[in-house]
């Protein structure tokens, strides 16, 4: 069976012990919630006995190995859980379908053992009391992978697939509402819709050291509002890149470079991930004035006002890969950005964008080498962020001739 988690503590029968259990999925907090909840149901089945609990690690997890220790009751007579950590990561060969996650990490040629495949044929009933959990895409560069097709499908036939996508904005702020209610406090909704929208996003692990750390910051009162929040909670990068961006169409270079500088003395990010995130800004501030000069509105969630969509050849105008796409990107946790997007977009002139896009990529070139003489990131990045807001040449990183260096 396949569920998401959502239908999953909605179902009646949510129990795990006596099956084969797949975490897959992108969020890791629902995947350590949906783990809690096997233990609790293991301590209960186990009555006057301690259930067993043990952890096996994908890479060196075998398929004889599992089923052994799955096929083998408790010492006494509790429940028995066999946790696959990195589940992922279990061996397979090396012909692999299109649609499989990656290829392994053995030398070029090599032929690993096939453990993925041999235990989907192992897929099956298990003794009552007895569950194997296989956790997959732990950590942030691994989130997408999962095991094999067979295993998955096994597991789907016999026992039980829980899907764990990442969450969308208003989820996200629900569950930060009950995480707060769980320690005994009320965090207000535009409290929980401003960290998720403006300060933490919408990671569970991430939203709920905010929250405990609100919760210690109210002491004994019961409210957690959007005040607190804002003295309390730092800013995501990409709010205060905005700000940024709002002092640049301002033409106000003091401001500016104010916000860079205390992002830069913060030390809350590198300044290649500045440049990264100022990169990306530009490039959906400037698909977002293409959109609204061709029609394009979004939906008024504070008025409730209708949107306009966008025709085709508006759409194939745009990147297609959805990364960069602003018309999928802009959207969930992140559809606050539209209408301050929409705003700046109507005080820039495509000139000026452009000659900001310009000056972004010849700065890039100087910060990694290639071209220009500035070789500290920090006086690169104050040299753009002036060059953005006066539109003065920076001769650091343009060729003899004075022309702008595009590549």
């Amino acid at each position: 069976m396949k569920r998401t988690h959502a239908e999953h503590q909605k179902a009646k029968d949510k129990s795990c012990l006596g099956k084969w259990v797949l975490l897959t999925g992108q969020e890791q907090g629902l995947k350590r919630e949906l783990l809690a909840q096997v233990r609790r149901e293991a301590e209960a089945a186990s009555l006057y006995d301690s259930p067993s609990w043990e952890v096996l690690d994908g890479p060196s997890a075998t398929a004889r190995e599992v089923l052994a220790r799955a096929q083998t009751a408790a010492l006494f007579g509790g429940a028995r859980v066999v946790v696959i950590r990195e589940a992922d990561r279990i061996p397979a060969s090396r012909q692999r379908k299109a649609d499989e996650a990656e290829e392994d990490d053995g030398a070029e040629g090599e032929r690993k053992p096939d453990e993925q495949r041999k235990m989907a044929k192992a897929v099956g009933s298990l003794p009552e009391g007895v569950a194997v959990v296989l956790v997959t895409g732990e950590g942030r560069d691994r989130r997408k992978l999962d095991v094999v097709a067979a295993l998955r499908n096994a597991i789907a036939k016999h026992g039980l697939v829980i899907e764990c996508p990442e969450m969308k904005g208003g989820e996200a702020a629900a569950w930060a509402v009950a995480r707060a209610k769980a320690l005994g406090k009320k965090l207000e909704p535009a409290a929980a819709r401003m960290l998720v929208g403006q300060k933490v996003g919408s990671g569970l692990a991430e939203l709920e050291s905010e929250v405990e750390k609100l919760a210690l910051f109210v002491g004994d009162r019961e409210r957690i509002t959007a005040a607190e929040v804002e003295e309390v909670t730092p800013r995501l990068l990409e709010e205060d890149v905005f700000r940024m961006l709002d002092a640049v169409s301002g033409k106000k270079p003091g401001h500016a470079v104010g916000v860079l500088r205390g992002l830069l003395g913060e030390r809350r990010a590198a300044p290649a991930l500045i440049m990264w995130q100022l990169a990306q800004s530009l490039r959906e501030l400037w698909q977002v004035k293409l959109l609204t000069e061709r029609g394009w509105r979004p939906f008024d969630h504070a008025q409730g006002k209708p949107g306009q969509e966008v025709d085709e050849e508006t759409q194939a105008l745009l990147p297609q890969d959805p990364r960069k796409n602003a018309l999928k990107r802009l959207t969930g946790s992140r559809a606050w950005l539209v209408p301050r997007l929409a705003q700046q977009s109507n005080t820039v002139t495509w000139s000026e964008l452009t000659r900001a896009v310009q000056a972004v990529h010849s700065c890039d070139l100087a910060m990694k080498g290639i071209r220009g003489t500035v070789r500290d990131d920090e006086t690169a990045l104050e040299l753009l962020v002036i060059q953005l807001c006066t539109g003065l040449k920076m001769p650091m990183w343009e060729n003899p001739r004075g022309e702008r260096v595009l590549g």
